[in-house]
């Protein structure tokens, strides 16, 4: 088989892997900047959107212009709740506590959906059903759903974040929660809206992942999803869109390599995400758009 011949497929393929990595990413970048904190239950949003989706359109029978916005509002809700209950309580016992417990309400989540959903896979129905075929690839329909609402959702919160009052107050949280409190921004507001926003996305992520979603696909894409985010640049809007595209490309790209030219198992390509993260630790802690901060001592 020819790799180079190949390439049009994977990149396809990477690009649209890599646009539900970005919609994750987004969703971690977000509440970091306005809490401090890394939501480790990023990825149950997702998983959220998805079962919900199915259960909307596939059981009750609700059309999917409905049955998706009504998915979107519910994982919505459910990242206002959690904010309100779990990390608004612990809003003084520092970061470090309010990620172990978003690590807990990762498990709840899980388990809470093992039990709603217990089947290994559920069909979500997808937008536009059918393949497309383009110079040396084919690419389902779904597809470019899934590239036009990623392009609909950063420029929104890329609008969201420079032209809107909340957007302007949650920036400033980003740069320093506690001056930001002194002059008048509601901070605890605002980690309310970063977790609805988050939740929003994350749901997005999961509905538009179609065909199937599972109570487990949470740990799957919330990994994923924070690798871009660090590869980006943790916090970096843009940053989770590059660390999103680079993840997806190189998870197809480096296994179609090995499997093609040196005849190694496609097996490892789980493993890219993995490396990829400890490379960007190791070389580049600050991510591919981050900025380095220089300390005085």
């Amino acid at each position: 088989m020819d790799f180079l011949g190949n390439c049009p497929q994977y990149i396809a393929n990477g690009l649209a892997n890599g646009c539900i990595y970005i919609l994750v990413a987004m969703g971690f970048n977000i509440v970091f900047n306005s809490t401090g904190i890394i939501n480790f239950a990023q990825g149950e949003f997702c998983m959220f959107g998805g079962l919900l989706a199915y259960t909307l359109a596939a059981s009750l029978g609700l059309p999917l212009p409905l049955a998706i916005p009504l998915a979107l509002a519910s994982t919505a809700i459910i990242g206002a709740a959690m904010e309100r209950l779990l990390v608004y309580p612990l809003r003084r016992a520092g970061a470090l506590v309010a990620i172990i417990a978003t690590i807990g309400a990762s498990i709840f989540f899980k388990s809470l959906g093992r039990v709603l959903w217990p089947k290994e896979a559920y069909k979500v129905p997808e937008f536009t059903a059918g393949n497309i075929s383009l110079p040396g690839a084919t690419v389902s329909r779904q597809f470019l759903w899934v590239f036009g609402l990623t392009i609909l959702s950063v420029t929104a919160v890329y609008l969201f974040f420079n032209h809107t009052k909340a957007g302007k107050a949650m920036r400033a949280c980003s740069v320093n929660r506690f001056a930001a409190s002194l002059v008048g921004i509601n901070v605890m507001r605002m980690s309310l809206y970063s977790f609805v926003l988050a939740a929003a996305l994350g749901g997005l992520a999961g509905l538009i992942n179609a065909p199937y979603a599972s109570y487990s696909m949470g740990l799957f894409l919330g990994v994923k999803g924070f690798t871009s985010a660090v590869v980006g640049g943790l916090g970096n809007t843009f940053g989770a869109v590059t660390g999103g595209i680079v993840l997806g490309l190189l998870e197809e790209l480096i296994p179609g390599f090995l499997t093609v030219v040196l005849g190694v198992s496609t097996g490892y390509k789980d493993a890219v995400a993995a490396i990829l993260l400890i490379a960007v630790l190791l070389l580049r802690p600050q991510g591919i758009l981050g900025r380095g901060v220089v300390e005085k001592v």
